[in-house]
């Protein structure tokens, strides 16, 4: 839900703060198999700059499909990435998430650049914070 401009929009508490293992096998909504998404992650949060992984949009609001999207925010440890850098990382970490049955919408921020962003009621990354579901936060 979007608050009108008229209404006083107060920025929700950063999720991603405090470590998280990851769930062996998450169940993520109908239409991806936990065993299956679980390894994926597991690949995924072994990335060694990774930070924080958060579903958000429908599988972390519990009302996806079998054809919805996985959409994905990875937090790095790195305060801001360059366009190019961010690229990399997008890259790197589709690759390590592989075939999931199931389009994976995947962004990427540095982790100075996500909590900043969180705080917007624009942003994907302020959908992150409000709506997100938090899988893994590295120690």
């Amino acid at each position: 839900m979007v608050a009108s401009a008229a209404e006083r929009f107060t920025p929700p508490p950063i999720p991603w703060r405090h470590p998280l293992a990851l769930e062996p096998a998450p169940e993520l909504g109908p239409g991806l198999d936990p065993q299956r998404s679980g390894e994926a992650l597991a690949r995924l949060c072994a990335e060694p700059d990774v930070q924080a992984v958060i579903a958000f949009g429908s599988r972390a609001r519990g009302e996806a499909r079998p054809d919805s999207d996985l959409d994905l925010a990875v937090i790095v440890g790195q305060p801001q990435l360059t366009p190019t850098e961010k690229m990399a990382c997008w890259k790197r970490f589709n690759r390590a998430l592989g075939r999931q049955g199931v389009a994976v919408d995947l962004v990427v921020a540095g982790s100075a650049d996500a909590e900043r962003l969180s705080g917007s009621r624009w942003h994907v990354f302020g959908d992150v914070a409000r709506e997100g579901r938090v899988l893994y936060v590295a120690r």
